[in-house]
């Protein structure tokens, strides 16, 4: 086959020419910043280094523990590597505090998806914390948004991609930068490029879903944890030269979109019976879901396998696509669930959402703190509901 010329090996070549790729999507010029980078065992330092080398990110150290390729993953929590977890920048982030190290930046072993860690304040020896994927995905919208304004690339046909279970503040976001938000897609990356293919790659803007996967530029179609951690590093680059730390920059666009806050759980449903135990969760909340969750009345139920909207007892056609995901709304727009059981484990997933309106608070910490507690109680209820099922 390799004589036929049926099999060809990618080589430098292939490196060089995604490299090339990388360098067409920087965004800006600020490169003072000390990163600590962890491929967490996988094959991402062979291109998360010579690209963030190449665009200026010369105080750049690869996390020692975890830079050994290795399908075994021995020096991270539970030998998983996956930067969604945050345990897995427990050891790192001890590392940056001596080292003074301003951002951590992870990605899974096949360096599709990105994790990061940064310090709660300009003090790098102070209180670090991470971000979900929810975060993440708001942060990087607005950047590359923002930049993309400011250089004039942005056109009415520029859109940004994301999905269902991945937080609005995307769509509020492109709603103030004037671009087109397509967010009606289940989960997956796939359903994310297959609308790149549909409405064109060339006013493609941004992808994200909240699993910590990124994408921008039109160069493939999947995931990139490599372009992803290029614009993290940019991004935390920018802020620290404007006086503020991510988390705070954050919160000012708490401040400036409104507070989302999300929380995935997962209920594990393991032995012989348990798919049908899952099958029996999701039907309950097609026939008899929960009136309220977390104190909020729920007004209304978008079932995505049967195609409808419930509000009460009027039932209506669901515009969307098809799949075993339901959404629980509540009376207060913007805090909901949505129920899906695993394609691949013995498990159904929750995805939980908050919200509140800018200019409804006065102190961020105050409403995260309100928000956390609702969270809680839509979580309390949820692990309730599901233990009714035998």
């Amino acid at each position: 086959a390799v004589r036929e010329g049926k099999i060809v090996f990618c080589k430098e070549e292939a490196d060089e020419a995604l490299l090339h790729q990388h360098l067409k999507q920087s965004l800006n010029a600020e490169r003072n910043l000390k990163i600590i980078y962890s491929p967490l065992h996988g094959v991402g330092e062979f291109n998360v280094k010579s690209l963030l080398n190449k665009v200026g990110f010369e105080n750049l150290e690869i996390y020692g523990p975890h830079r050994e390729p290795s399908g075994d993953f021995p020096n991270v929590p539970g030998h998983v590597s996956n930067p969604e977890n945050a345990a897995v920048f427990e050891d790192i982030i001890q590392h940056a505090q001596m080292t003074g190290a301003e951002l951590i930046l992870a990605s899974d072993p096949d360096c599709d998806r990105m994790g990061a860690a940064a310090p709660q304040t300009l003090d790098t020896q102070g209180q670090w914390g991470t971000f979900n994927g929810n975060q993440l995905s708001a942060m990087l919208c607005e950047f590359v948004l923002r930049r993309r304004m400011a250089l004039k690339t942005l056109s009415p046909k520029s859109y940004v991609v994301t999905t269902l279970v991945t937080t609005k503040m995307v769509r509020a976001i492109c709603n103030r930068h004037q671009v087109r938000c397509l967010d009606n897609n289940l989960v997956g990356f796939k359903w994310i490029c297959d609308v790149m293919d549909q409405e064109g790659p060339a006013d493609f803007v941004f992808g994200t879903e909240e699993s910590h996967g990124f994408l921008v530029g039109d160069y493939c179609r999947d995931k990139d944890g490599a372009v992803a951690c290029l614009l993290m590093g940019e991004l935390a680059a920018e802020v620290k030269a404007s006086g503020k730390s991510l988390f705070q920059h954050l919160d000012n666009l708490y401040a400036d979109y409104g507070y989302h806050g999300e929380r995935l759980i997962t209920i594990q449903m393991e032995g012989s019976d348990g798919m049908r135990r899952m099958q029996d969760l999701m039907n309950a909340f097609r026939t008899a879901p929960p009136t309220s969750l977390g104190g909020l009345s729920i007004s209304e139920i978008r079932d995505y396998q049967q195609s409808t909207v419930r509000r009460g007892d009027v039932s209506t056609p669901l515009d969307g696509p098809i799949d075993n995901l339901i959404f629980l709304e509540t009376d207060q727009p913007g805090n909901y669930v949505a129920a899906r059981p695993s394609g691949t484990e013995p498990k159904v997933k929750f995805y939980m959402f908050t919200f509140a309106e800018p200019g409804s608070f006065e102190r961020i910490a105050d409403v995260r703190q309100t928000m956390e507690r609702r969270l809680d109680g839509f979580a309390s209820d949820l692990k309730q509901f599901a233990s009714t099922i035998a």
